[in-house]
């Protein structure tokens, strides 16, 4: 008699929760994938399909997958936070983006002026926002969203299901992603923030020799005006620069997934 199509081993089952729950974390936490924009009904109707189409090429050992109880739900925590990494690897070179346009803004004199950003529904500062928007559509266009599923695939031959462990070496791998938040943000900000520094040093002078020329008054206007006009001029480097750090993605992703092992 032919087998039950619908008849599945108990173990299957606890492997798809695995690869679901791993999948999941990555919705999360990853930069477009976490957007609040998207439904959630949605975001799990993601998921699923993803889970289903990569569970036919995960490798696992039945002995090494818990059954049910306290080692199952200990199981099912350890996989969401891989999927956590995986997505945090990538979330943080966007905070660094958006730290970049928040420290423009404070030098531009904007740093009292924050708007509601929709994707994460919280305050964030006018070129904070707008860094934020360009490299979102830099991510896209270099294919970055298919590099965090790649990354998520290539994680359960790095770590099978069942087999992740908490490490030492996790905390330290974290803080030092967490470090290159500040030197992301120079990076990308650097011809702004230059430029600013340069024109305060300028009008810091001419307020020495100049004592009868108000400086509050003509440098707030032109912060402003030098400040946009660089953000414009060193746009395509602002471009090139993205490229960079998210060729170097797929590192950071595993750097901490790797701390996992």
């Amino acid at each position: 008699m032919p087998t039950n199509p619908f008849l599945f081993d108990p173990k299957d089952v606890v492997a798809f929760v695995l690869v679901f729950m791993r999948m999941a974390g990555v919705f999360l936490t990853a930069p477009v994938f976490a957007s609040r924009n998207i439904p959630v009904m949605v975001k799990a109707s993601w998921v699923l399909l993803i889970a289903f189409l990569i569970f036919p090429v995960v490798g696992f050992k039945v002995e090494t997958l818990p059954s049910s109880g306290i080692p199952l739900a200990m199981a099912i925590f350890r996989e969401m936070l891989i999927g956590f990494s995986i997505g945090l690897g990538a979330t943080l070179i966007f905070t660094g983006i958006q730290l970049a346009g928040q420290i423009v803004d404070i030098q531009m004199g904007l740093g009292m002026v924050n708007i509601i950003d929709p994707i994460t529904s919280t305050q964030i500062s006018v070129m904070g926002q707008y860094y934020y928007l360009i490299a979102t559509l830099v991510f896209m266009a270099v294919d970055g969203h298919h590099l965090l599923l790649r990354g998520l695939a290539d994680s359960f031959n790095l770590i099978p299901l069942g087999q992740g462990h908490f490490t030492a070496a996790l905390g330290t791998k974290m803080m030092g992603l967490f470090s290159q938040i500040f030197f992301i943000a120079f990076r990308v900000g650097a011809p702004v923030i230059g430029a600013l520094f340069i024109t305060n040093m300028a009008l810091g002078v001419v307020a020495r020799t100049v004592p009868q020329m108000n400086v509050f008054i003509v440098g707030m206007p032109l912060n402003l005006a030098v400040g946009f006009l660089i953000t414009a001029i060193s746009m395509s480097f602002f471009v090139y620069v993205l490229k960079g750090l998210f060729d170097g993605m797929y590192r950071d992703m595993f750097t901490l997934v790797q701390a996992l092992r």
